[in-house]
């Protein structure tokens, strides 16, 4: 469960910076096909979202801005390259506490149930696809409740 913090956005953005490098500077002389980032909470993600601001059908600013409404609903994400192509990765808690920005010792909460997370999965699936114009959504091999876009 990420908490916010601002040296992490910093180091975060820089991290993308380099990542995406032509896409962010025409100049830049470095790239990767394939990275992500560690699991971001939303403040976070949003701030990475931002510095790609076009990579074919992605629009960093808008995806930032679709993230919004999950806010508090989700463990976190991850953003990075897949085969050379945007990729943001949202991970589910499998309990209430394991949402973003809970302090490691928070409460014991209760399990998410199998509804909710269906439910979630369906409206992250139609912001994504429907709305940020991602190419597909679906389950991300990474861990069992990880779900990500992708963009071409």
């Amino acid at each position: 469960m990420p908490v916010t913090a601002a040296r992490r956005i910093q180091v975060a953005q820089q991290f993308v910076r380099f990542g995406f490098g032509e896409h962010v500077d025409e100049n830049a002389p470095f790239y990767a096909n394939d990275f992500l980032t560690q699991e971001l909470t939303t403040t976070e993600v949003q701030a990475v979202l931002s510095i790609v601001p076009r990579f074919n059908a992605f629009v960093g600013v808008a995806v930032a801005g679709g993230t919004e409404r999950f806010r508090g609903r989700i463990r976190g994400w991850k953003f990075g390259r897949d085969a050379s192509v945007p990729i943001l990765v949202v991970t589910l808690p499998d309990w209430s506490h394991q949402v973003e920005e809970q302090p490691l010792g928070a409460p014991l909460g209760r399990p998410v149930d199998e509804a909710a997370h269906a439910a979630l999965v369906a409206e992250l699936k139609e912001t994504f696809e429907h709305q940020l114009d991602a190419q597909r959504f679906g389950p991300h091999p990474s861990w069992g409740n990880a779900y990500a876009a992708w963009w071409r």
